[in-house]
């Protein structure tokens, strides 16, 4: 059972995202080779610039460079955090003006025929005792999250 559920869930992965694990091996040699490709550019950098300024001014430039880059990645990512806040912010509040789920048509309609299939007699106090326990559940939340005075 548990290994034709872990099937659906990486079928589902690779139907959504087209990751496989042939492609994840070659993603980490890409990563590994570019991390190398860029070191050498950096020991390249660095003697170009010995031949040119010295030996002490070379590894002062090339740290400037280092700071320039993790100065602008900081910025940017400051900026992308402040985008996705801004956006969850949004999604929060247009789902809580969002009409109900349960006036769904298909709700409704499934409703409507577990109602017919079991007998309203049946179903209204199960009903009754779902959004009971949906109330005090949300009264709970609410006296947990109010502040201690």
């Amino acid at each position: 059972m548990f290994k034709s559920l872990m099937r659906d869930v990486v079928l589902s992965v690779q139907s959504k995202t087209g990751i496989t694990p042939a492609s994840i091996a070659w993603l980490c040699i890409v990563a590994l080779a570019t991390s190398t490709a860029f070191a050498f550019l950096c020991v390249a950098s660095y003697d170009c610039l010995t031949l040119q300024v010295g030996g002490v001014y070379a590894g002062l430039i090339m740290a400037g460079i280092f700071v320039l880059v993790a100065v602008f990645g900081t910025i940017v990512s400051a900026m992308a955090r402040r985008r996705a806040r801004e956006r969850a912010i949004l999604a929060r509040a247009a789902r809580a003006h969002a009409p109900s789920w349960l006036l769904d048509p298909k709700i409704l309609a499934t409703a409507m025929q577990i109602g017919r299939e079991f007998g309203w007699q049946r179903i209204i106090p199960v009903a009754l005792l779902g959004f009971m326990a949906t109330q005090w559940a949300r009264e709970h939340r609410q006296h947990w999250h109010e502040p201690a005075e």
